[in-house]
């Protein structure tokens, strides 16, 4: 029978944390991109950008929940 010890789990739920916190950060990122493409004006250099702020953001929090546990 495998045993598996507390350390296990937690970082099994690390990594699904992480997970959903890159993919929240981006999708947060690209629904603000879509509000302004909506009232504003459509870009796709704009899109780009976003993207690129949303996939920052969400490694630098991911940095930063590691750093923390």
């Amino acid at each position: 029978m495998l045993k598996f010890n507390k350390d296990f789990f937690k970082y099994f739920e690390l990594l699904g944390t992480l997970g959903f916190t890159i993919m929240g950060n981006i999708l947060v990122a690209l629904g603000i991109y879509k509000l302004i493409e909506k009232f504003l004006f459509k870009s796709d250099l704009l899109f780009i950008l976003f993207l690129l702020l949303g996939v920052a953001s969400g490694f630098y929090n991911v940095y930063l929940m590691i750093m923390k546990k």
